[in-house]
């Protein structure tokens, strides 16, 4: 999978919910994807010799209120089946949504799993609100 192609592709592509998209490749080889219907928070994407990853961060650790880290992970843990085509992680102090796909997969599929993610992103972000800062 070509990310500078992908991104051409994602930038001429409207899905069939309206969502169009913002892909940007920078120079660490990173690809950067707005998607209209969440445009605060940027999914992030590479590729491995076997999958394509894309991740979204969400907030830092230091976000959530105080003594409120092992309600939210209990949290985590307990809505990540519910939450379709994302796992929910941490990498370092940030929480992440991410997912994962073949380098085979479709065009058509990568996008609508980008803006499944992006939806995920809010619904997650609104299922915690109370337990951040």
């Amino acid at each position: 999978m070509d990310l500078s192609e992908l991104a051409f592709q994602l930038n001429n592509y409207v899905g069939e919910e309206g969502t169009s998209f913002d892909a940007v490749l920078n120079d660490d080889g990173i690809l950067e994807v707005i998607c209209s219907n969440n445009d605060e928070f940027p999914i992030h994407m590479t590729t491995t010799n076997t999958q394509i990853l894309a991740v979204t961060r969400l907030f830092d650790v230091a976000e959530v209120n105080e003594g409120s880290v092992d309600e939210l992970n209990a949290m985590f843990l307990h809505m990540s089946p519910a939450v379709p085509l994302s796992s929910i992680g941490r990498q370092g102090s940030a929480y992440i949504l991410f997912g994962a796909m073949a380098l085979s997969t479709r065009f058509e599929v990568i996008a609508h799993e980008l803006e499944v993610q992006a939806e995920n992103t809010i619904d997650v972000l609104e299922a915690v609100e109370e337990l951040l800062n």
